[in-house]
């Protein structure tokens, strides 16, 4: 059953065109994804879906109701059934202010209780620990009818989507299946597209030889020799002629050929990304941070206690549980030093966080990442643009970004600052996929120790080499591949199977 339909739709801002779209359909039973760079128009697609913007050609027809989940608007409380508003655990009306999880709970659970056919969600995980992502996910995979979401979540779209859109420079590409389908179709794609480039430059570069031998040839011919008679001369020159003609002739039919070629153009690829050893300060110790019975309280609250054991030089290390646990706090602890927490001598500590407040508002984003860093700006420049600060953009002032350029800078300042141990509070927050999977490759590349605090579970799953989990006021250090001890824990074992 067709629930949508957009026909003919563009929508620009001033020169810049942000979506172009010939056919888009929604039927019931669909999951469709959305995904692309940060300010492709991913909310902008969804807002004229929801007829909340119009397009500036084009027609959206509805057949059905429709709920929409905001980033940043909050519906009101009406029209949330009691059922939802216990599975969503919705506060009370006015008893105080509500988080950003609270929030994002309440907007989920008014959606769900609307009764529409057609759900429509702007990144409705993002204030969500993994309980709330885990319900989310089988809230729409039980939902009654069609969802389309904005996500940076990974393993959510791996867990509900049946269709990805791609929006790349206001084009909308479609892929069948989930996430993992649509990086594999666009692996196969992009090795498509090298095939034919590299058979498209072969040819060209065979045929502008071709050419260029015949070109010689034409001009190699000589003129009559002084010594032959009139008669002798003319039957040369004609002769000569003739074959120079024959030649310059099949130079332009060759040219012709070359012109007519299809052009395919080189397909995009990253520079790798490498540490320099030479800048990197080693810790020769067997452990680079390790806890003897630590705990730790906010007043009268017990957020964890008796956390033990050690983390080797060159550990990934995930801290993963339930907003309020104390992951953040584990972080703090470090930091400061707290008693219990015994750090190497060689270890020098980078910290990035959410306040950001390793930024210089006044200089440019390579100008704050350079202060603190011995690499080359060639590196330094490498890996912002993994992080999407391409060419000039690395010039411009850090007062000029947006919060989620800032939050990058900050995140690159401390991995290229002079660091061999990094702790992490939620590093991938504000990241759009591309970047995300940029992010893991500097990860995995980091040839120091790392400590993050993350909700992502693909992310956690993907880079841990061992977690610190926290549940029921319990903190456990545990080898990701070796771990055999249950302890109710069942956050652990949805991380790591």
């Amino acid at each position: 059953m067709l629930l949508l339909a957009a026909n003919k739709i563009e929508k620009s801002y001033g020169d810049r065109l942000i979506i172009k779209s010939d056919h888009l359909k929604i039927y019931y039973g669909e999951r469709i994804g959305i995904v692309g760079k940060n300010g492709e128009g991913k909310s902008t697609l969804l807002k004229m879906i929801v007829n909340e913007l119009e397009p500036d050609q084009g027609t959206v027809q509805l057949f059905c109701q429709i709920a929409y989940i905001p980033q940043l608007e909050t519906p009101e409380k009406n029209g949330i059934s009691s059922e939802m508003e216990s599975n969503w655990k919705v506060p009370k009306v006015g008893c105080y202010s509500l988080s950003g999880g609270e929030e994002t709970r309440k907007k989920i659970a008014a959606a769900i209780s609307s009764n529409a056919q057609l759900l429509i969600a702007d990144e409705p995980t993002s204030h969500l620990d993994g309980q709330g992502v885990e319900k989310f996910e089988k809230d729409m995979k039980d939902f009654n009818g069609a969802v389309v979401i904005i996500s940076h979540n990974r393993e959510l779209l791996n867990q509900i989507c049946t269709s990805i859109w791609e929006i790349d420079s206001g084009n909308i590409h479609c892929f069948n299946g989930n996430y993992h389908d649509y990086v594999e179709q666009k692996k196969h794609l992009k090795n498509r597209q090298w095939f034919e480039y590299e058979n498209y430059t072969k040819e060209k570069q065979r045929l502008e030889q071709a050419a260029t031998e015949k070109g010689k040839k034409s001009k190699s011919l000589k003129k009559a020799p002084s010594r032959m008679g009139n008669s002798e001369a003319r039957l040369h020159k004609r002769k000569v002629g003739q074959k120079k003609a024959k030649l310059d002739k099949g130079v332009k039919a060759i040219q012709s050929r070359i012109d007519q070629l299809e052009i395919k153009k080189k397909p995009k690829s990253e520079e790798t990304i490498a540490f320099d050893m030479n800048h990197f300060k080693k810790i020769h110790s067997k452990t680079a941070i390790s806890f003897q019975q630590v705990s730790a309280k906010l007043g009268d609250k017990m957020l964890f206690r008796e956390l033990n054991g050690s983390i080797i030089p060159g550990s990934k290390v995930g801290v993963i549980g339930n907003n309020g646990v104390g992951k953040s706090t584990l972080l703090n602890l470090i930091v400061s030093g707290h008693e219990g927490v015994s750090i190497a001598k060689t270890a020098e500590l980078g910290f990035f966080h959410q306040q950001l407040e390793n930024l210089d508002e006044n200089k440019s984003i390579l100008e704050n990442v350079k202060e603190s860093s011995l690499h080359t700006e060639q590196f330094i420049r490498t890996v912002l643009s993994r992080l999407q600060f391409k060419r000039e953009f690395v010039h411009k002032k850090v007062k000029m970004l947006s919060g989620g350029e800032r939050f990058k800078t900050a995140l690159a300042k401390v991995f290229l600052g002079n660091y061999n141990v990094l702790l992490l509070d939620e590093p991938t927050n504000y990241l759009d996929l591309s970047t995300k999977e940029a992010l893991q490759m500097v990860i995995k590349d980091f040839p120091g120790t790392i400590i993050f605090v993350s909700h992502d579970r693909y992310f956690v799953r993907e880079m841990a080499s061992h977690i610190i989990s926290i549940e029921n006021s319990k903190a456990i250090l545990r080898d990701i591949n070796h771990s055999v001890e249950t302890n109710g824990l069942s956050t652990i074992w949805r991380v790591i199977e």
